[in-house]
């Protein structure tokens, strides 16, 4: 009998791809048609990514399509007065929060199912598209021909995230990428839950995650490296976090529960944000290739992560999610 499959099913009225690896109990989820959001992962039962209560949530707030599972973000976090000049060419993005752009809008469009399938060799996978130019309100905005694949692939009890980005357009873009996931913590019972953090730096920054001067070792940076308890950081706060080079996994332990979620990140991400949101029981690391805002800083570029995609070239990423015991 195979270890691993993947279905296409229908689930809550949405096509949704499952992966299963029988032999280590693991299980994802996604759904293509909302951001190619990987909304679901367990391993033996235990819950590895915060899923909403109901997939029809997804649909009934803007918002809530990068409040859960790993969003897609394209740019991440917040441009402000959704307005920077990259090359000489000025952007407006549309606003989705009074003063600032937030998050962009692949995290909430339709992908591409490209394919899907199992193997022994290459595990449980799904690969997704999305084309800006399949979108013409977005180049109207955006004006370049940027493609995104992405693949999940469950392979040993490991959840792998691809992603690759190429722009088949004639003109550099600004290239800004982040992911999003939310990890259950289960505060609320009392448990010791510690993060550990390979911090190199910490930037300063509003609660917004607006950065407000140059990063620095920091007191709260060393501590992070050797583990916080999350019950101490405080609901909707946040911090951006720059990571070190030789060391590119983060902990999240459930003390209590005799295991940790552990997440190695692609050093094409320089950058981690912590968020603790008030509309559920987890915490958020976010990789971003750049830190908010960046186009808009007074820094050097080499500094921040401000940088952009020339014609032809192809980006590629690839974190990797699991439990230890």
């Amino acid at each position: 009998m195979p270890n691993y499959a993947a279905v296409n099913i229908h689930e809550e009225g949405s096509q949704v791809i499952e992966l299963w690896d029988e032999a280590r109990e693991a299980i994802a989820a996604v759904i293509p048609e909302l951001g190619n959001n990987l909304y679901r992962f367990t391993v033996s039962g235990r819950p590895v990514i915060q899923p909403p209560a109901h997939l029809p949530d997804f649909w009934q707030d803007p918002f809530v399509p990068f409040q859960y599972g790993i969003p897609i973000l394209y740019p991440p976090n917040r441009i402000k007065n959704g307005t920077f000049t990259f090359r000489g060419r000025q952007y407006r993005l549309p606003l989705n929060e009074p003063d600032n752009h937030l998050h962009g809008e692949i995290c909430s469009r339709v992908w591409e199912v490209l394919a899907y399938g199992a193997s022994e060799e290459a595990g449980a996978y799904v690969t997704c598209r999305f084309r800006y130019t399949d979108h013409p309100e977005i180049v109207s905005y955006f004006p370049h021909e940027l493609v995104f694949e992405v693949t999940y692939r469950l392979y040993e009890g490991a959840l792998i995230m691809e992603s690759s980005i190429v722009n088949e357009g004639k003109d550099e873009a600004p290239f800004a990428y982040g992911l999003h996931p939310y990890f259950p913590i289960f505060v609320e019972d009392g448990e010791a839950v510690v993060l550990q953090v390979p911090a190199a730096r910490e930037w300063p920054v509003t609660s917004e995650a607006f950065v407000t001067g140059e990063p620095a070792r920091t007191a709260y940076g060393e501590q992070l490296s050797e583990g916080v308890d999350l019950r101490d950081y405080p609901i909707s706060g946040c911090s951006l976090i720059e990571l070190a080079a030789d060391d590119r996994v983060c902990r999240i332990g459930m003390t209590a529960r005799g295991y940790t979620i552990a997440y190695r990140i692609d050093p094409g991400f320089p950058f981690l944000v912590l968020f603790r949101p008030h509309w559920a029981s987890a915490f958020s690391l976010e990789p971003y290739t750049y830190v908010t805002d960046a186009f808009n800083l007074p820094y050097a570029h080499d500094l921040t992560g401000a940088k952009g995609i020339g014609p032809g070239e192809t980006l590629s990423f690839a974190n990797r999610l699991w439990i230890e015991h």
